[in-house]
Protein backbone atom coordinates (compact mmCIF):
# COMPACT_ATOMS: atom_id res chain seq x y z
CA UNK A 1 0.00 0.00 0.00
CA UNK A 2 1.31 3.56 -0.73
CA UNK A 3 -0.34 6.87 0.34
CA UNK A 4 0.68 10.28 -1.24
CA UNK A 5 -0.53 13.77 -0.19
CA UNK A 6 0.05 17.23 -1.43
CA UNK A 7 -1.25 20.10 -0.33
CA UNK A 8 -2.80 22.52 -2.91
CA UNK A 9 -3.16 26.11 -2.59
CA UNK A 10 -6.33 27.32 -1.37
CA UNK A 11 -7.47 24.78 1.59
CA UNK A 12 -7.31 21.22 -0.32
CA UNK A 13 -5.30 18.15 0.25
CA UNK A 14 -4.98 15.36 -2.44
CA UNK A 15 -4.84 12.16 -1.07
CA UNK A 16 -4.25 9.10 -3.39
CA UNK A 17 -4.24 5.88 -1.89
CA UNK A 18 -2.95 2.62 -3.53
CA UNK A 19 -3.68 -0.58 -2.34
CA UNK A 20 -1.49 -3.79 -3.09
CA UNK A 21 -4.21 -5.16 -5.52
CA UNK A 22 -3.64 -1.96 -7.76
CA UNK A 23 -6.34 -0.36 -7.08
CA UNK A 24 -6.07 3.79 -6.83
CA UNK A 25 -8.68 6.18 -4.53
CA UNK A 26 -8.01 9.75 -4.77
CA UNK A 27 -9.72 11.85 -2.67
CA UNK A 28 -10.41 15.54 -2.42
CA UNK A 29 -9.74 16.55 1.06
CA UNK A 30 -11.62 19.90 2.05
CA UNK A 31 -9.98 22.21 5.01
CA UNK A 32 -14.10 22.27 6.66
CA UNK A 33 -12.15 20.19 9.69
CA UNK A 34 -8.42 20.19 9.79
CA UNK A 35 -7.97 16.60 8.53
CA UNK A 36 -4.01 17.33 8.66
CA UNK A 37 -3.63 17.66 12.23
CA UNK A 38 -6.53 14.70 12.92
CA UNK A 39 -4.38 12.34 10.40
CA UNK A 40 -1.34 13.25 12.45
CA UNK A 41 -3.11 13.00 15.58
CA UNK A 42 -4.50 10.27 15.30
CA UNK A 43 -2.03 8.08 13.54
CA UNK A 44 0.55 9.47 16.23
CA UNK A 45 -1.16 7.60 19.39
CA UNK A 46 -1.79 4.75 17.40
CA UNK A 47 1.45 2.92 19.11
CA UNK A 48 0.72 3.72 22.28
CA UNK A 49 -2.53 2.30 24.14
CA UNK A 50 -4.65 3.06 21.28
CA UNK A 51 -5.43 -0.44 19.18
CA UNK A 52 -7.75 1.41 17.11
CA UNK A 53 -7.88 4.85 15.37
CA UNK A 54 -10.82 6.43 12.92
CA UNK A 55 -10.05 9.27 10.82
CA UNK A 56 -12.76 11.13 8.90
CA UNK A 57 -11.47 13.86 6.30
CA UNK A 58 -14.42 15.71 4.38
CA UNK A 59 -14.95 16.47 0.78
CA UNK A 60 -17.72 18.70 -0.95
CA UNK A 61 -19.88 16.92 -0.97
CA UNK A 62 -19.35 13.36 0.88
CA UNK A 63 -16.48 12.06 4.01
CA UNK A 64 -14.02 9.45 3.72
CA UNK A 65 -12.97 7.39 6.98
CA UNK A 66 -9.76 5.49 7.72
CA UNK A 67 -10.33 3.25 9.80
CA UNK A 68 -6.47 1.65 11.43
CA UNK A 69 -6.54 -1.53 13.59
CA UNK A 70 -3.63 -3.02 15.34
CA UNK A 71 -3.46 -6.57 15.13
CA UNK A 72 -0.41 -7.48 16.23
CA UNK A 73 2.70 -5.59 17.80
CA UNK A 74 4.04 -4.68 14.34
CA UNK A 75 1.04 -4.91 11.93
CA UNK A 76 -1.87 -3.14 11.51
CA UNK A 77 -5.42 -3.61 9.46
CA UNK A 78 -5.92 -0.28 7.10
CA UNK A 79 -9.15 0.15 5.96
CA UNK A 80 -10.99 3.57 3.87
CA UNK A 81 -15.13 4.09 3.62
CA UNK A 82 -16.72 6.29 2.03
CA UNK A 83 -19.85 7.87 3.51
CA UNK A 84 -22.52 9.55 1.77
CA UNK A 85 -22.75 12.92 3.57
CA UNK A 86 -20.33 15.52 4.75
CA UNK A 87 -20.43 15.43 8.64
CA UNK A 88 -22.27 11.87 7.93
CA UNK A 89 -23.91 10.77 11.32
CA UNK A 90 -23.79 7.09 9.57
CA UNK A 91 -22.20 4.13 11.77
CA UNK A 92 -18.91 3.16 9.84
CA UNK A 93 -20.21 0.05 8.67
CA UNK A 94 -23.09 1.42 7.19
CA UNK A 95 -20.40 3.40 4.81
CA UNK A 96 -18.78 1.67 1.26
CA UNK A 97 -15.95 0.05 2.41
CA UNK A 98 -13.40 0.67 -0.56
CA UNK A 99 -9.92 -0.74 0.99
CA UNK A 100 -9.09 -3.15 3.27
CA UNK A 101 -5.35 -3.68 3.48
CA UNK A 102 -2.83 -5.37 6.29
CA UNK A 103 0.32 -3.25 6.39
CA UNK A 104 3.45 -3.22 9.23
CA UNK A 105 2.30 -0.84 11.50
CA UNK A 106 6.04 0.89 11.23
CA UNK A 107 5.56 1.30 7.31
CA UNK A 108 2.30 3.27 7.56
CA UNK A 109 3.74 5.48 10.24
CA UNK A 110 7.04 6.21 7.89
CA UNK A 111 4.26 7.09 5.08
CA UNK A 112 2.58 9.52 6.98
CA UNK A 113 5.32 10.82 8.54
CA UNK A 114 7.52 11.30 5.15
CA UNK A 115 4.22 13.08 3.49
CA UNK A 116 4.19 15.66 6.75
CA UNK A 117 7.71 16.26 6.46
CA UNK A 118 6.86 17.64 2.86
CA UNK A 119 3.75 19.56 3.76
CA UNK A 120 6.16 20.76 6.87
CA UNK A 121 8.75 21.73 4.63
CA UNK A 122 6.70 24.29 2.91
CA UNK A 123 7.54 26.35 5.99
CA UNK A 124 5.10 27.36 8.70
CA UNK A 125 4.13 30.78 6.84
CA UNK A 126 3.22 28.66 3.31
CA UNK A 127 1.70 26.04 5.28
CA UNK A 128 -0.97 28.16 6.89
CA UNK A 129 -1.44 29.96 3.83
CA UNK A 130 -2.60 26.65 1.95
CA UNK A 131 -4.33 25.45 4.46
CA UNK A 132 -5.44 28.04 7.25
CA UNK A 133 -4.01 26.03 10.01
CA UNK A 134 -1.03 25.35 12.10
CA UNK A 135 1.35 22.78 11.56
CA UNK A 136 0.17 19.82 13.96
CA UNK A 137 4.32 19.49 15.25
CA UNK A 138 3.96 18.07 18.33
CA UNK A 139 1.62 15.16 16.99
CA UNK A 140 4.06 14.51 14.23
CA UNK A 141 7.20 14.58 16.69
CA UNK A 142 5.03 11.32 18.64
CA UNK A 143 5.36 10.28 15.15
CA UNK A 144 9.16 10.43 14.87
CA UNK A 145 9.09 8.82 17.82
CA UNK A 146 6.96 6.07 17.72
CA UNK A 147 8.70 4.77 14.14
CA UNK A 148 12.04 5.10 17.00
CA UNK A 149 10.37 2.69 19.34
CA UNK A 150 8.67 0.32 17.08
CA UNK A 151 12.33 0.18 15.00
CA UNK A 152 13.77 -0.56 18.66
CA UNK A 153 11.02 -3.43 19.32
CA UNK A 154 11.61 -4.46 15.59
CA UNK A 155 15.45 -5.07 16.30
CA UNK A 156 15.25 -6.17 19.89
CA UNK A 157 12.46 -9.42 18.37
CA UNK A 158 14.44 -10.41 15.83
Amino acid sequence: MEISMSLEPHGWLDVVINSKDGEEIEIPVSFLTDAIYDIANKVSILNNEVNEVIISVQTEPGEYRFRILKVSNTLSLFEVFEMNDNFSSEMLEEGTLLITEEIKTIRLLRIIHRELTKMKDLGAKEYKERWNSDFPISAYERITDSILRLKQFEVNSE
